[in-house]
């Protein structure tokens, strides 16, 4: 009865310093038991008594009790009652100012940096300890180069850079061929090839090709790239690219394969019918837009800038761009075939209705 009334008790017994020792002695010489008789009583090894005794541990409170009323004795005096777990507190702070001493303070700066170092430092000892943790994404960064620099035309048109990750967005239905090329670029360049995410409902018309890694974005801020909104801080094309005509001309191919378009006309000039083609770039940012009109300028082309786009009318003009400058987007390269067999149709049905007029 009293054991299972006494079990209910989880608590410690905190003597003073040598009272523990003197109190447990004093009750085996009082009534001439030994250790192991006394661990009978309490329920407990001989060994817990002795380690009682030596004061290596606190007693427990029921085996207090126990001991109080087998031999009928008073409760002793100037001792406290804790808590079963009266230590986590102590350990906490001990743990707490050896935390201090390894990593700094938890919410500055400087020990976040220096719990960092710890971490990336254990990371490399042990890799096999870290397996499904995000690692830095090592890459062979590339060099200046016209695929580099055409790669530069292709974000600064349809790219978008965030604090991790490289985006290109491009139109899958028509553009499916190019995103085949810029997935090729990427792999060329960066040795490894894009995520492809789509979006746009049922037809998901809308690929995003993404590359992530703090080291990519890193290079791309050292070639001139930043993750700022291109329009608002109206982004330019880098200067190392200014500085070479045939890295001019690949970016420029960049620029019109995401930004630009080949379209088609139909015009009267002075009272003749006319069918012609048009190349236009269309971008928000000045400074591409007078990156477009310089380069095609230098290259013997009479660009016509407007507000937010650049123009080249002429068919001589058009067919020498895709000469002298090319396209790697399909699209653009279907359209200017597309036309040329559009225009030797039209030429055919101009000098048909020509010759039947003649003959009224």
């Amino acid at each position: 009865m009293y054991i299972s009334f006494y079990d209910g008790y989880v608590g410690r017994i905190l003597f003073p310093k040598g009272q523990q020792s003197r109190w447990i002695s004093e009750i085996l010489h009082k009534y001439q038991i030994s250790i192991d008789h006394l661990a009978n009583i309490c329920g407990l090894s001989s060994r817990t008594i002795r380690d009682w005794r030596k004061e290596k541990f606190t007693v427990s409170e029921a085996a207090l009790l126990r001991i109080i009323n087998k031999f009928n004795i008073n409760y002793p005096l100037d001792i406290k009652q804790l808590s079963d777990y009266w230590y986590v507190i102590k350990g906490s702070k001990l743990g707490a100012k050896k935390r201090l001493e390894l990593y700094g303070p938890p919410g500055t700066p400087e020990g976040r940096r220096k719990g960092g170092k710890i971490s990336q430092q254990r990371r490399k000892m042990f890799p096999d300890l870290y397996r499904n943790c995000v690692k830095r994404k090592i890459y062979i960064m590339p060099n200046r180069s016209e695929r580099l620099a055409e790669l530069v035309g292709i974000i600064l048109g349809d790219g978008g850079i965030t604090k991790y990750q490289l985006k290109i967005t491009l139109n899958k239905n028509t553009e499916s061929g190019y995103i085949e090329f810029v997935s090729r670029l990427f792999n060329e360049l960066f040795r490894e090839y894009p995520q492809r995410y789509y979006y746009g409902g049922r037809k998901n018309s809308v690929c995003i090709l993404c590359l992530g890694g703090i080291e990519l974005i890193e290079f791309l801020k050292e070639i001139g790239l930043d993750k700022r909104n291109k329009v608002k801080m109206q982004a330019g094309v880098p200067d190392w690219i200014k500085r070479n005509e045939r890295y001019k001309r690949a970016c420029l191919r960049g620029l019109e394969d995401t930004d630009g378009c080949v379209y088609y006309h139909k015009h009267k000039t002075k009272g003749f019918k006319c069918f012609n083609i048009g190349w236009t770039l269309t971008n928000h940012s000045k400074k591409i837009l007078l990156f477009v009109y310089n380069t095609l300028f230098n290259n013997g082309f009479t660009p016509k800038l407007k507000e937010h786009s650049v123009y080249l009318y002429k068919e001589t003009e058009v067919v020498k761009y895709f000469d002298i400058i090319g396209s790697h987007n399909p699209h653009h390269l279907d359209r200017f075939k597309k036309y040329r067999e559009l225009k030797s149709k039209w030429r055919s049905t101009q000098v048909a209705d020509e010759a039947r007029l003649e003959s009224v």
